[in-house]
């Protein structure tokens, strides 16, 4: 029978780690706190969520934080330059994102290229593109210029739950939109990997490509949408970005790949492909986060913080290897 204790540790190791922090630093457990935890690392976990259909499918997207630059500076150049409605920024942003994950999917399945040398090299391109199309480049005088677009800065709203229950006087954190965008994307990516077709066609080309293949399945389209929705939430993520800070730069997303990486692999999604979830990228996004900003509050240095980063990742690879290892063990006899 296979043992299911990594669906519930993740969880239970995120708990375990916020109480500790709130025990242990005081200023940890306040509203505002909550408020930045929650609007700092959504747009995270969306990416995180966007890398891990990569991954699911034996591949890796190392383009996400290229493509979030890319759609970001779109937003940018099309607002400010172009002066286009809101929406239509939006939403050509968007577009160009999910664009740019079937260009890595285009490459991966027609030109046979390996996932990793595929979205290296896209990674470059795309980081060239942004420079080219930079607005702040093109125009210097956008380089202080602020987005004030409704459409896109309206994405960093923050919703008072405390003053919608009544509860003025109890310091309630208020729900960021970027957070709710989160939940939402989160819940229909479940639902489709979980109760529709396309997600047993996607963990069975995950898990043993050749038996999806001779059971009929489109290993390519399979392919093509993956690596779309990577692109996808990349999009989403860079506009919740480019909200928070009201403008784009050249830089944006940079070295988001490897975080979103971490992310999905600390929350179980195995690397060799065709097992994990979209609630554990989340959950493991936001247990980085815990530790993070618990280890800044409590003073301790950002080289010690990426070094307790590297490793928690490689206890989460370490855990993934071991659980993976006793799935391969044999049941014992009934009555052993």
């Amino acid at each position: 029978m296979i043992r299911r204790h990594g669906i519930s540790a993740l969880p239970i190791f995120f708990l375990v780690t916020f109480a500790f922090f709130c025990a242990v630093v005081p200023r940890f457990a306040t509203a505002g706190n909550l408020e930045a935890l929650m609007a700092g690392y959504a747009f995270i976990a969306i990416v995180a969520m966007g890398e891990s259909f990569a991954i699911l499918l034996r591949g890796v997207d190392l383009s996400v934080g290229a493509v979030m630059a890319l759609a970001g500076m779109v937003a940018f150049d099309a607002s400010l330059i172009l002066h286009l409605p809101g929406y239509l920024s939006v939403a050509l942003a968007l577009v160009v994102a999910t664009f740019a994950g079937v260009l890595n999917g285009l490459l991966i399945v027609f030109l046979r290229l390996q996932p990793f040398i595929a979205t290296l090299a896209t990674l470059a391109a795309y980081r060239g593109i942004v420079f080219a199309i930079s607005g702040r480049q093109l125009v210097p005088g956008l380089s202080t210029t602020a987005l004030d677009d409704p459409w896109i800065i309206g994405l960093e709203t923050y919703f008072d739950v405390g003053a919608t229950l009544g509860v003025e006087s109890i310091a309630v954190p208020a729900i960021p939109l970027s957070f709710l965008l989160m939940i939402v994307l989160l819940v229909l990516f479940e639902v489709l990997l979980r109760s529709t077709r396309f997600g047993r066609d996607f963990y069975a080309t995950g898990g043993n490509p050749e038996a999806a293949r001779l059971a009929g399945i489109d290993l390519r389209r399979t392919v093509l949408i993956g690596y779309a929705l990577s692109g996808f939430c990349a999009g989403v993520a860079a506009l919740l970005l480019v909200a928070r800070l009201t403008t784009s730069t050249e830089a944006l997303g940079n070295g988001m790949e490897l975080t979103a990486i971490a992310a999905a692999v600390i929350g179980g999604v195995r690397l060799n492909g065709g097992m994990g979830s979209m609630w554990g990228p989340v959950v493991g996004t936001f247990l980085l986060g815990v530790v993070l900003m618990g280890l800044t509050l409590f003073g301790i240095s950002q080289f010690v913080q990426q070094i307790l980063t590297g490793a928690v990742l490689l206890a989460a690879i370490a855990h993934s290897r071991w659980l993976q290892s006793r799935r391969l063990l044999p049941s014992a006899p009934e009555g052993s």
